[in-house]
């Protein structure tokens, strides 16, 4: 059962009852016979005595409400722990989650991280022609330890308040998941934190929001930026280019082991990445020199990134073949 808070310490991560009842889909009506006779929550009051919801309390008024809209009375589901609330719903819905692989080559994938979404997107209707959920995970330690997933288009990521120290660990996150969009679905932040949102290319969205307008913003990102049309090359431009696979010295390296064997093909590889790598560095200087065309050189930049990317991924084949017949 969810006890009394001091609000003082959690009012900036908390939600008012309306906000609460478009969330969970409950009637405020409801929520305060819910209170009043069950005692399913117990909210935190604001100085202005109104009631303030947290994730926890979302969390489990979620669970009943889905429980109820499965025939359980309230009555007999309210003094229920969490843990069995969740068991009863999963003796309901034995195949709520299936991820059928010719489904997810056909859509888009998504991942969600985030407690009070996975929860209520693990019991809804997920059909969607246009994208697949592959993957929910309460946390991002869940997400790190179970992920399986590598090839995620949108990674969609829950966080109750967002500081501005937050967006470089987010970012981090988001480039490791090898996702091509990042889509942040968020309670509260600040001016500060908002100005560093500005300069990323990340979506992101203040909460509450339901299932219908999640699953309405993911087909506007899909449509935005076009992550259904894969090339034929299996990248996104419109991202930003993958960081380095070899260093200077790797490249050096390859580029003299290759004039003692036969094949001379990384040598070529690998002056071909170098000179990439130099116009990246080149068009790096040009956008910081010349103001008038930044956007054009960034674009510039990055699309070499992409190309010495691929690049790369050849080198990777050719010192694989190579290194199984013993040549290198």
């Amino acid at each position: 059962m969810t006890t009394s808070a001091n609000p003082t310490t959690e009012i900036q991560t908390s939600f008012k009852i309306g906000a609460v009842s478009r969330i969970t889909n409950i009637p405020i009506d409801t929520l305060r016979i819910w209170e009043r006779r069950y005692s399913v929550v117990v909210p935190i009051r604001s100085n202005n005595s109104d009631r303030l919801y947290r994730n926890d309390d979302i969390n489990r008024l979620t669970l009943l409400k889905m429980l109820v809209d499965r025939g359980h009375s309230i009555g007999s589901v309210a003094p229920l722990a969490n843990e069995k609330l969740i068991e009863r719903l999963e003796m309901h819905d034995q195949n709520r989650i299936r991820t059928k692989s010719e489904d997810t080559k056909k859509t888009v994938r998504v991942v969600v991280i985030g407690e009070v979404l996975s929860l209520q997107l693990e019991h809804f209707d997920l059909l969607d022609s246009t994208f697949s959920f592959t993957g929910l995970y309460r946390n991002e330690t869940d997400f790190i330890a179970n992920n399986k997933d590598d090839a995620i288009d949108v990674l969609i990521i829950e966080y109750p308040a967002i500081q501005g120290d937050h967006i470089q660990h987010i970012n981090a996150l988001f480039k490791d998941s090898g996702a091509k969009q990042l889509m942040l679905i968020y309670g509260f932040t600040n001016s500060a934190a908002k100005v560093l949102l500005r300069k990323t290319d990340f979506t992101y969205i203040q909460a509450p929001i339901t299932i219908d307008h999640l699953k309405t913003e993911i087909n506007n990102l899909i449509s935005e930026k076009n992550i259904a049309e894969d090339n034929n090359f299996g990248f996104d431009l419109d991202s930003k280019a993958p960081l380095r696979t070899y260093s200077n010295n790797e490249l050096i390296k390859l580029s003299s082991a290759s004039a003692t064997i036969k094949c001379e093909c990384p040598q070529h590889l690998s002056s071909m990445i170098l000179k990439l790598i130099q116009f990246e560095i080149y068009s790096d200087e040009c956008a910081d020199r010349f103001k008038k065309d930044a956007d054009l050189h960034v674009l510039l930049g990055n699309l070499t990134g992409h190309a010495r990317s691929i690049m790369e991924q050849a080198l990777s084949k050719v010192i694989e073949a190579e290194s199984d017949s013993g040549k290198l």
